[in-house]
């Protein structure tokens, strides 16, 4: 590993190394706060059950971790072979970069990965944490991107009809940046950072999603798609409790989209129970999953519990779901 911090970075800290050697390693990224950390973690945890053929180094981009989550990722790196690396960022490392909307500063971290890891690795896997490795990244990494700046998918038929002709996107693609393979030779030389940044400065306040849409505008003509086995996106509360689309065969990863994340107790769905399989073998287990708290969780929750057949606790939380509304109601009288 290099000894030189990139100068956006304050801190690196190698939480866990049970590897034994850094040949043939993937690398694996996340920009995240500690909120997120439990997201993260359980999406690391299905990465590495289902390609125990191959090692990966995990570095973790943003504030720092809690003790409590370093503690669970200890415990993952006794389960399966893993490097953990964390970096927080400089306080002045986003200094006269342009806020976009109600978006902090953390729309850059990954606009910053690729040249934090030029010196550890050709390429890196990006990933949100809000996604499940459900498949094997065999085929992936053996991919010849050497061309391209990244890879991606191209994200769902309605975002694409509504927001290519918005940016001008004369190919029609429009891809979805929750993961990313990125060639970081190809997205330095191209001084891609700076391009996307740019970008941001002069479109960026007429963007929904920011670090997305300037990632599309810049590179739409350097991006290598990949299948949407790759990124399959789900919204969990698109459709009505019970009714769901199953999974199609070969997804590699899904990405849970939208509000409702599969960590929210309302989500009651094939793939929010997909998720949960998977959180119950994780160092996270013993966390809880998130409780209502709106009126509208609250009446989503309480019709996923009488789909199930808890009728009693379905009755109490749309009582719950009432009170709460009509409390709401009067407040803004």
């Amino acid at each position: 590993m290099a000894n030189i911090l990139h100068s956006s970075i304050k801190n690196r800290e190698e939480i866990v190394n049970s590897l034994g050697t850094e040949k043939d390693v993937v690398h694996l990224s996340f920009g995240i706060n500690d909120s997120y950390a439990r997201g993260m973690g359980i999406a690391v945890f299905s990465v590495l059950e289902n390609n125990p053929d191959l090692r990966f180094h995990v570095h973790l981009f943003g504030t720092r971790l809690s003790n409590e989550s370093i503690s669970r990722i200890i415990e993952l790196a006794k389960m399966f072979p893993l490097a953990v690396t964390t970096y927080t960022f400089k306080d002045e490392a986003f200094q006269g970069l342009p806020m976009v909307g109600r978006y902090t500063h953390a729309i850059y971290y990954r606009l910053f990965i690729p040249l934090i890891l030029a010196d550890i690795t050709d390429k890196v896997i990006y990933l949100d944490a809000d996604t499940l490795c459900v498949g094997q990244y065999n085929d992936l990494i053996t991919l010849d991107i050497s061309q391209h700046t990244l890879c991606a998918v191209n994200d769902e038929k309605r975002a694409r009809a509504k927001l290519c002709p918005v940016l001008k996107l004369t190919s029609g693609n429009y891809f979805n940046s929750g993961f990313l393979y990125i060639n970081i030779e190809k997205w330095v030389a191209r001084d891609t950072t700076n391009r996307v940044i740019n970008e941001l400065r002069e479109n960026g306040d007429k963007f929904k999603f920011p670090d997305q849409e300037a990632l599309n505008v810049v590179l739409e003509h350097e991006t290598l798609l990949l299948p949407k086995e790759y990124n399959y996106i789900v919204d969990i509360i698109y459709k009505r409790v019970g009714h769901e689309k199953a999974l199609p065969a070969g997804v590699i990863l899904i990405h849970y989209t939208g509000k409702c994340k599969p960590w929210h107790s309302w989500g009651g769905s094939k793939v929010a129970d997909l998720y949960y399989s998977y959180y119950e073998r994780s160092p996270w287990r013993g966390i809880s999953l998130d409780m209502p708290v709106s009126y509208k969780e609250m009446k989503r929750y309480a019709r996923v519990l009488w789909f199930k057949g808890d009728y009693l606790s379905s009755v109490k939380w749309m009582a719950k779901y009432m009170n709460t509304k009509v409390f709401r109601k009067r407040t803004h009288d």
